[in-house]
């Protein structure tokens, strides 16, 4: 079976890395990936090798005809089986190139945001789209029930499929864990609290940065550290820094984006998570993999990916004071949090392998070419 992954980018990012272990996973069944663009890969030819084959549409708006005949003579030359879009636009292009016959199709709808369902227009183009496209997956329950509610679509052509990840390269690292300590002078009782994602309003960094202050200042004497991983434009940068300069600036330490974080979340205790939306989270995945409880707020399918009390604490809403107050709690004892971290490896070992991921969408590919 040949699989074409078609997706606005390549570019760094939880889409890439849902791909990226879903191509690996299938490959491992016997199945062949190529990767297709709509605008531009966002990457380097050598983050493609997990694809026997790639192409770069360039398209220029959705009826770019140009732009419909390269993928729809790729499909061709290349014997692809079915077109696996992980967008909306993906999802369009796909059934425009190949209205009738052809591989067949389906979307893996990723967004946290209502950015591809929040206008009629938005719903009306993915009703006309459906009706080529022979299932939608989502990553949550949360993000099935939003799909199915905003939009003209049999619920039976819904399903969900939790994302996974590659448990050989997120897992507990002695190693890594002293590395990243060093790296901020953070001593073997220091509590290393991470945060990780971009500085765009959504993911919360801010409220992360805000809760962690919250939390010092309870608790005055803690050997506590902050780990930013993430970047923003000019204006995010210089936001969250203001935010962490004064009094407990010298225990935030910023590191920018970092394109291996399985080198840095061992060597984290907890992950903060201040996301006021999140589809899913796969960061949290990752975390819960390397052995670090999360503390993060009760929002989108967060609560379906980190289990409250057992592998993390869930705040009630995604607000400074609320996530404080859930850090705090994990954070009371050495035990309770180490506790939390077995069983946040054992969750993401039974829930989160790419093989269980890899291979339920294989089985939606068989069902989809009957």
């Amino acid at each position: 079976m040949k699989v074409l992954h078609l997706t606005l980018s390549y570019s760094h990012g939880g889409r890439r890395e849902a791909i990226g272990a879903l191509a690996q996973g299938l490959r491992e069944l016997g199945v062949v990936s190529h990767l297709g663009c709509l605008d531009d890969f966002g990457s380097d030819a050598s983050d493609h090798a997990l694809f026997q084959g790639t192409i770069n549409l360039g398209r220029h708006g959705l009826f770019d005809r140009l732009a419909l005949r390269r993928l729809r003579e790729y499909c061709r030359e290349h014997a692809i089986d079915v077109v696996h879009a992980h967008d909306a636009a993906s999802e369009a292009m796909a059934a425009l190139a190949m209205p009738r016959g052809g591989p067949a199709i389906l979307m893996s709808f990723h967004r946290t945001r209502d950015l591809e369902t929040a206008r009629f227009r938005d719903r009306l183009r993915n009703a006309v789209v459906g009706l080529r496209v022979g299932a939608v997956v989502t990553a949550s329950r949360e993000r099935l029930r939003h799909y199915v509610e905003h939009n003209y679509v049999p619920g039976a052509k819904v399903s969900c499929i939790p994302l996974g990840i590659d448990l050989e390269r997120f897992r507990p690292d002695p190693a890594m864990r002293a590395r990243t300590r060093a790296l901020i002078g953070a001593a073997d009782d220091t509590l290393v609290v991470g945060t990780v994602g971009h500085f765009g309003p959504e993911k919360g960094v801010d409220l992360a940065i805000s809760a962690f202050q919250d939390f010092l200042r309870r608790h005055p004497a803690r050997d506590a550290r902050l780990l930013v991983l993430g970047r923003g434009d000019a204006a995010q940068e210089a936001k969250m820094r203001a935010l962490a300069n004064g009094e407990l600036g010298d225990r935030i330490h910023f590191v920018g984006f970092q394109p291996d974080p399985e080198h840095w979340f061992p060597g984290f205790d907890v992950l903060l998570h201040g996301a006021r939306e999140e589809a899913f989270g796969l960061v949290l995945a990752e975390a819960q993999a390397c052995g670090v409880p999360v503390v993060a707020a009760r929002v989108g399918g967060i609560p379906e990916v980190v289990l409250d009390r057992q592998t993390g604490r869930l705040a009630p809403v995604p607000e400074v004071d609320a996530l404080a107050d859930a850090l705090q709690q994990l954070s009371a004892s050495n035990a309770y949090r180490g506790e939390l971290a077995r069983q946040a490896i054992e969750h993401a070992r039974h829930q989160f392998s790419r093989q269980r991921y890899a291979g339920e969408y294989l089985a939606v590919y068989r069902r989809l070419l009957g």
